[in-house]
């Protein structure tokens, strides 16, 4: 038996500043807060908490403002970074007790949400489990949080039904879906086999795969429910920008190196976060065409923002090719770029 997770709900980040990060994301890609009585409701003495949409995905912002949390300790040994990604599940307890039995992944910590101030008593459970955060991340580059639905089953269906985990019918901004979450680890093997022996979880995008794979960096594109793992492990010291995923290995152990979408306007995009004051660390062309033979060489290199340190993970992005060749680089793909 292996835990099924549901899709995700969002990506948790400790940042030094949340209103900053969301400012960044709004200015170059029209990323908007969303579910801002849920993160109002999160937000308190400990942490400031915002919501961002962008693209197909919710990225929660944490700023800690006490010290001892879980995301404080991070930001102060690691720096900023992705802490978490949380997904639905339909048995907490059960899941947390395969994931150690299957992975020997334990609790970090378990916590209580006060769902009483938020969702009306008519659909409230009776009795709602603890929320787990699993300590995952020397295994797998990110902590895990799932909780129990704290909805009666009846209920749910009542409720507004959206395309996406943003609340929204159509992607936030000038992104597509999410790509992938791409991450450094010191065997990719090793770490692809516990994904796979806890959570099913498959090699995806092969072929997409095996094109980045190089001497400098092996690659391995792996799901977790809904989501691509992009594991890189760095085969030698590079010096200069390039050398990123060796620098943030040797740091931080496995951890989120960027996270990749595609755009409509690459200079545009660009040029945006160049007003923000923040610099590409590196491009890099792909060649998209050793996929299909009958996709076009892409002439605009694929773009690696420097923007670890105030979001939490680097922005990566290329820019979205012709319509037929979307749909021929779509059949490699684990998730759906076509977006019909």
């Amino acid at each position: 038996m292996v835990v099924n997770f549901q899709d995700l709900i969002h990506i948790e980040i400790s940042v030094p500043d949340a209103e900053r990060a969301y400012q960044i994301l709004h200015s170059v890609f029209g990323a908007e807060k969303v579910q801002e009585e849920f993160a109002g409701f999160l937000d308190g003495e400990y942490n400031k908490v915002i919501h961002v949409g962008l693209g197909d995905v919710v990225l929660q912002f944490i700023e800690p403002v006490a010290e001892g949390s879980s995301w404080d300790t991070q930001l102060k040994t690691k720096g900023p970074g992705v802490h978490n990604l949380t997904f639905g599940v339909e048995s907490a307890d059960d899941a947390a007790n395969e994931m150690e039995k299957l992975g020997g992944i334990k609790p970090l910590f378990t916590f209580d949400l006060e769902w009483k101030n938020m969702v009306p008593a008519e659909i409230l459970k009776t009795e709602v489990g603890r929320v787990y955060m699993m300590d995952a991340m020397d295994k797998l580059g990110f902590h895990l949080e799932f909780g129990d639905n704290p909805m009666k089953e009846e209920a749910r269906n009542l409720l507004p039904q959206t395309r996406y985990a943003t609340g929204h019918d159509e992607l936030i901004g000038n992104a597509s879906p999410m790509l992938h979450i791409e991450l450094v680890t010191p065997d990719l093997e090793k770490t692809y086999e516990l994904l796979r022996n806890v959570f099913g979880s498959e090699k995806v995008e092969i072929e997409f795969a095996d094109l980045l794979d190089s001497p400098f960096m092996h690659i391995i594109h792996v799901n977790l429910s809904n989501v691509v793992l992009q594991y890189c492990q760095p085969m030698m010291k590079v010096d200069g920008p390039m050398g990123s995923w060796y620098r943030l290995l040797e740091k931080c152990g496995t951890y989120v190196h960027n996270i990749t979408f595609v755009v409509n306007d690459i200079d545009d995009v660009v040029s945006k976060f160049k007003k923000e004051g923040i610099v590409p660390l590196f491009d890099f062309q792909v060649a998209w065409e050793k996929l299909d033979e009958k996709m076009k060489a892409k002439r605009k290199p694929v773009y690696m923002m420097n923007t670890l340190d105030v979001l939490g993970f680097h922005m990566e992005f290329g820019e979205v090719i012709s319509e037929e060749d979307r749909d021929a680089l779509s059949e490699f793909l684990f998730i759906d770029l076509k977006q019909d």
